[in-house]
């Protein structure tokens, strides 16, 4: 078991595991320190260096999210000098980053336009020069569920961790160097690459340089959203939370939600695969084929024809003639009371599983 150690944060004792990071340490305990690379689910990469602080006892400044926390630690997340230098590597990060926001679809929801309307610099405030429009701009929109747009980009490297540490699958890099580095599927485009859209690097961007494409039927930006519902994804038995961003009582986008199973994370179907839910071809009653035609009857009728055609081949040919598939969209439950139907109603252990659809 890890030593729970005391530390002081601008003169608010502190109480943590020996080892955690300062920087969520500091955040859960209501210290706002800024920073864009830092995300739980991934290692450290102190890219951003917007979470400077200051400890006693060590020179300068030290990045809070790359320090592990031990005892007696002083710490000082707030002062004069530590403000100026974020707004100052807040300018930097600007000047790299194309901030057309009216058109972006992180309008509302984004960590760069939060740190930007924190540290109050507007356009005519700013230091820097805007040297993105000097790099140019790199569009890639050949993967059936994602854009990248590396004008936005501020290569923080969290969706590269999250492809490789999170889904295990690296196929995200970044090339080039400087301000000139992007980030590439495998070799080249996200079509010639092995991603499979999970969209796990577009939850993990802070900004807008990764975003999905609209597969709902028309982008929604944060601030648009009319009620957010969270939900379990119907596609497997694992029960992924989903978060439906909903408006004019429309599915317009899906985010993973926090908590598990899935702490977030979610798969290409779960997260691009909701469309069905307003498709106007969706079957919502039972239909029982009439002179060569399916025609819409209700359960009762369907489960009454059912009920009784199986009674009719057990009579004839046995139990074993009849086998049962079921699915894994199902509940274990549900999967439970089916074998036993099977095994105790009807007789037969020919019970299967599809373990894909």
């Amino acid at each position: 078991m890890s030593e729970r150690v005391t530390l002081t944060i601008d003169g608010k004792e502190v109480q943590a595991q020996k080892g955690d990071n300062l920087l969520k340490v500091a955040r859960d305990n209501g210290f706002d320190i800024p920073g864009l690379c830092f995300y739980e689910k991934i290692s450290r990469t102190g890219d951003c260096r917007l979470c400077m602080v200051k400890i006693q006892g060590r020179p300068g400044m030290v990045p809070a999210c790359l320090t592990p926390v031990e005892g007696g630690m002083k710490v000082t997340a707030f002062d004069a000098e530590l403000e100026a230098t974020r707004k100052m590597l807040a300018d930097v990060l600007l000047s790299e980053h194309n901030d057309d926001c009216i058109t972006c679809d992180k309008d509302g929801d984004c960590g760069m336009q939060d740190l930007a309307y924190r540290y109050e610099l507007e356009t005519a405030k700013r230091i820097f020069t805007p040297v993105w429009k000097e790099i140019g701009q790199t569009q890639d929109a050949s993967a059936p569920v994602l854009w990248y747009d590396s004008s936005k980009c501020i290569k923080c490297e969290r969706c590269a961790k999250a492809c490789l540490e999170v889904q295990g699958k690296g196929v995200l890099s970044m090339a080039r160097r400087g301000i000139q580095s992007r980030v590439v599927a495998g070799t080249g485009t996200w079509s010639g690459s092995e991603c499979d859209g999970c969209g796990e690097c577009v939850q993990a961007c802070p900004v807008g340089a990764l975003v999905e494409k609209p597969v709902y039927g028309m982008r929604l930006k944060k601030k648009d959203v009319e009620k957010r519902v969270t939900t379990t994804c119907p596609y497997c038995g694992v029960g992924c939370q989903l978060e439906l961003w909903v408006s004019h009582n429309k599915i317009m986008k899906v985010k993973g939600a926090g908590g598990a199973p899935n702490e977030g994370s979610t798969c290409v179907k779960g997260r691009f695969g909701l469309d069905f839910v307003q498709r106007p071809d969706r079957l919502k009653v039972p239909l029982i084929r009439k002179n060569g035609k399916f025609e819409e009857s209700t359960w009762e009728e369907a489960l009454d024809l059912v009920a009784r055609k199986l009674g009719e081949v057990k009579a004839k040919s046995g139990p074993h003639a009849i086998a049962g598939l079921t699915s894994a969209c199902s509940t274990n439950e549900a999967n439970y009371v089916f074998q036993k139907f099977f095994r105790a109603a009807i007789g037969t252990n020919n019970v299967d599983h599809c373990a894909r659809l």
